[in-house]
Parts: structure tokens; sequence; C-alpha cells
């Protein structure tokens, strides 16, 4: 067996080959990879025994939030791993909503919501943080001013979400910002209330309102959908628009 001087060997033509796509894919390849960083975690409102607004209807907000949040994952799972807190008509509890969101180190959590008629348009928004001013006490301090040994060890649940609220807010501005600049919506707005589903994030979260569910009134699938694929697609693109404030 003849041995190959290394030099040589980096000469041959299949090496050289492979070297060359090596260089030309390389880039594309990092790219793609980086593109893949952001987990999103998006949180169909209600479920189960919790129909949300148009209960007994033939199509309820549980269904309506379902339908909608697996539309916006098909459209973002090519570049970003994005993952449901329910995919089936399951009941949840607030905190099980967030513990997803922290088990997975999501970038964001977004929690899928609709507004019910007559308070509502099919072309209206709105974006909330969590934001609740019984939670001003300074972190880690008991009522008497003193740290508690429950607050040493590790953050109350309650309090996750308030450490992460200015990012909130951020976040909610970047999603109002670009879905008013869709042509889905005539109408989007903030507002930072206390939210049971949020409070436990320990991440930058947000609830969006979009649509309105009308109980009184027969659904018409073929249009439900199409309003479905237009607010999916603003959302996502709100979604991408607001990621890169979000992922290092």
């Amino acid at each position: 067996m003849v041995a190959i001087k290394p030099l040589s060997f980096f000469r041959t033509p299949v090496v050289v080959t492979l070297l060359g796509f090596l260089f030309l894919v390389g880039p594309l390849l990092l790219s793609a990879r980086s593109a893949q960083a952001a987990v999103i975690v998006l949180d169909p409102g209600h479920g189960g025994s919790d129909s949300g607004a148009g209960r007994g209807s033939e199509f309820a907000e549980k269904q309506y939030t379902l339908a909608l949040a697996q539309k916006i994952a098909v459209l973002l799972e090519a570049r970003h791993r994005v993952e449901l807190t329910r995919t089936a008509d399951v009941q949840m509890a607030p905190a099980d909503r967030a513990a997803v969101a922290n088990h997975l180190r999501a970038d964001l959590m977004i929690s899928l919501h609709a507004a019910v008629a007559p308070y509502c348009s099919d072309r209206t928004a709105t974006v909330y943080y969590h934001n609740d001013e019984r939670l001003r006490i300074p972190f880690g301090t008991s009522s008497q001013g003193m740290p508690t040994e429950s607050d040493v060890d590790r953050p109350a649940w309650n309090q996750l979400q308030i450490q992460h609220q200015h990012h909130s807010q951020d976040l909610a501005a970047t999603l109002k910002r670009s879905l008013g600049e869709s042509d889905t919506f005539d109408s989007v707005t903030v507002s930072g209330v206390p939210l049971a589903p949020l409070m436990g994030a320990d991440l930058p979260a947000v609830l969006v309102e979009v649509g309105c569910i009308h109980p009184a009134a027969a659904t018409n699938r073929q249009t439900l959908e199409q309003q479905l694929d237009g607010y999916a697609a603003s959302l996502a693109h709100a979604i991408e628009t607001a990621l890169p404030g979000l992922v290092p």
C-alpha cells in the first residue's frame, strides 16, 4: 500500500470536490440551524368542559383557538420549533399551560383567545401582557419585609411573569405594530391586566385575542376557515417580526 502524503491527500479530486461543496453549503447549513433556534409555545385557550365563548354552539372558542394555533404552527414550524400546550379538546389548569413553556425553555409564549359578540368585530385584535398591581411587593420579601425561606429557594410561581413584564410589554407592542400593518385588522390594542395563564410563565409571554365568536349565529365553515387563515398568517408574520428582539 502506498502512503499518501497529507498535502497530496487534500489535492485528490474527490477531496477537492468535497471541500468545495462544504465551502458552498456550509453557510447555508449554519443559517438553517440558526433559523431553527426559536422555541415558540402556542397556548390554545380553554378546552374540555371549559368551552369559552360560544358554549353550546357548533364552534365554540375552545375549537376556534385550537384550529388557529394549528394553522399558525404550520406556518412557523419549517423554521422554528413550535409546541402547543394542548393538541386535543382537553382541559388544562393555568399553571400547567405556563409549565409547558417553562419546561421547554421557550423563547416566547402566546395564549390564543377570541372575543364574544356583540363586544367585538371580526377585524379587531387585542394583545394583553400580564400586569398585576397586587404583586408590587419587592420580590423575595415577606409581608414583614424579611426574606422567606421559600423565596430564597425558588421564585414564587405567581411572580415569575412579573420578572419578564418589560420584555412581554415590548413583545406586545411589536405584535400590535405588525398586526396593525396587516390587511387583516382594522384595530389592534394593547392592555396590561392580570392573566392567570401567563402569571407562571418564566419567559416573555402575551395573550392575543383575535376575531369574534357569534354564539347566536350559525357557523359558516368556509368563511370561518378563511378568517382563521388570515389571522394565522398575520400572527405568524408578527411572531417572526418579534423574534429578533427575543432570541439571542
